[in-house]
């Protein structure tokens, strides 16, 4: 591949890509949660799965602001006062944001995952025209649509066998109650990130869950 593909796991590594490091944020008491960084690692994941006080934004600034790998802030909760003023200070230098929190400084916005319910190709074109730079978090494809309902993330294991669906790059297959299941391999999702220009996110477990089909 001719992108970049960050795997999402601790020092595992995709092929081609580099690996990121999870595991940066806030304690339950607000202080900053550090960890060792291996050398070659190609960004590191700051949740906020805890908020800062204001030892831990401190303590937070001193340790991102002289770091040169990307900066993944993979944020759920809603916008945060001191985490807005952590992202400020850091002043978007390799900072990679949800969208959120699009209004902060950064350098790219990560976008995804992609849902099928349009052509990925005009789907991530309409990513990068509202947020500019992204990187997508191309988690395989997993979805259900019922006759006449609307499409959901399909939670169980895939069928054994599913027929090409050239419109959305995936296999697909009819149940028996007329649900229509979508789904990815190893094959399919790596056709799709083959003919991207932006970077790419893939968690190893995802990776890994393909292996065998």
């Amino acid at each position: 591949m001719s992108i970049s593909v960050y795997l999402w796991e601790t020092g595992m590594k995709f092929p081609g890509g580099t690996a990121l490091i999870p595991g940066f944020g806030f304690t339950e008491g607000g202080l900053w949660r550090a960890r060792p960084i291996p050398a070659g690692a190609a960004g590191l994941i700051v949740d906020d799965r805890f908020p800062p006080d204001r030892r831990g934004l401190a303590a937070a600034r001193q340790a991102l602001a002289e770091r040169t790998e990307l900066l993944i802030f993979d944020f759920e909760r809603p916008l945060s006062p001191l985490l807005a003023e952590l992202l400020q200070a850091l002043g978007g230098k390799r900072t990679v944001l949800p969208p959120a929190w699009a209004a902060l400084p950064h350098a790219a916005v990560l976008v995804g995952p992609w849902t099928g319910e349009h052509p990925f190709p005009r789907w991530l074109e309409a990513q990068r025209n509202c947020y500019g730079r992204v990187i997508l978090d191309a988690a395989p494809l997993r979805a259900a649509a019922a006759p006449g309902g609307p499409r959901r993330v399909w939670e169980g294991p895939p069928p054994e066998r599913g027929f090409p669906c050239p419109g959305l790059g995936c296999l697909h297959r009819r149940l028996e109650d007329g649900t229509l299941l979508f789904w990815d391999t190893q094959q399919t999702l790596s056709a799709r990130l083959a003919g991207l220009d932006v970077p790419v996110i893939v968690f190893r477990a995802d990776w890994e869950s393909l292996a065998a089909r």
